[in-house]
């Protein structure tokens, strides 16, 4: 049950905040430790419900007892919950919150940039140049760095259909720092110029990174085919390239 993960998730949260550490850091912990594996997965949600089904049907019709039509149903339930890892369940249920809500609060809040006087001194155009080049550069070779890594010393492997033309989409994608770029930059400066750079570099990279990626992606990418594609992250988890 997602409801699990909340208690603990306040309790880390409590902690770490009293502790003097930034509470964010207990989402990335709860988040971590979150299961992505499916108990069940499409295929023994598919097997569970036919099998309950199965049971029903062999009974005339009216005879079906309450009991046992809430015992099926209840089982049915089961099987649905499990049909997806608790990462995903929970990445299905928040997102219409963080998607309408949460981020763009977020956005209106941390995305203003007023800069006095209308230039920017050496030290400023300094921070907005790096900024802008770690998002657009950096983390983009980060995430192919880190893969390549992975994939030679044989701890990870691709999930089916995915080649190294995803990785290099996803590396520009990742381009896209908007949130956790301006949140950072928040607790990275406290000078008004060089916090008010620092964000136009986020926007301006996140903003290049998103045009650049969706052209790739328009070049690169061709939809993948075959049975033994991965088509949901469950899929992707229990599959590989090999």
């Amino acid at each position: 049950m997602k409801l699990a993960y909340v208690l603990p998730a306040l309790v880390a949260w409590a902690g770490i905040y009293a502790a003097g550490i930034h509470p964010t850091i207990a989402g990335v912990i709860v988040g971590l430790l979150t299961p992505v594996r499916a108990w069940l997965g499409s295929e023994g949600f598919r097997v569970g419900v036919q099998k309950e089904l199965k049971h029903l049907s062999e009974r005339p019709e009216g005879t079906h007892a309450s009991h046992e039509l809430a015992s099926a149903l209840r089982h049915v339930g089961v099987a649905r919950r499990e049909a997806q890892s608790p990462a995903e369940s929970l990445i299905v249920t928040l997102h219409p919150w963080v998607a309408y809500g949460i981020m763009p609060i977020f956005a209106l809040a941390n995305a203003g940039v007023t800069l006095s006087g209308g230039q920017l001194d050496s030290a400023s155009w300094h921070v907005l140049v790096a900024v802008a080049l770690g998002l657009f550069i950096g983390k983009p070779l980060g995430v192919l760095i880190a893969s390549w890594i992975s994939l030679r010393l044989g701890i990870a492997t691709l999930p089916a259909g995915l080649t190294s033309r995803h990785l290099a989409v996803v590396g520009i994608v990742a381009g896209v720092g908007f949130t956790m770029a301006l949140f950072v930059a928040q607790l990275a400066f406290t000078d008004a110029k060089l916090l008010a750079a620092a964000k136009l570099g986020v926007l301006a990279a996140s903003g290049g990174a998103g045009v650049v990626g969706l052209l790739l992606g328009r070049v690169l990418l061709v939809e993948a085919t075959g049975s033994d594609v991965a088509r949901t992250a469950d899929d992707a988890e229990s599959s590989t390239s090999a």
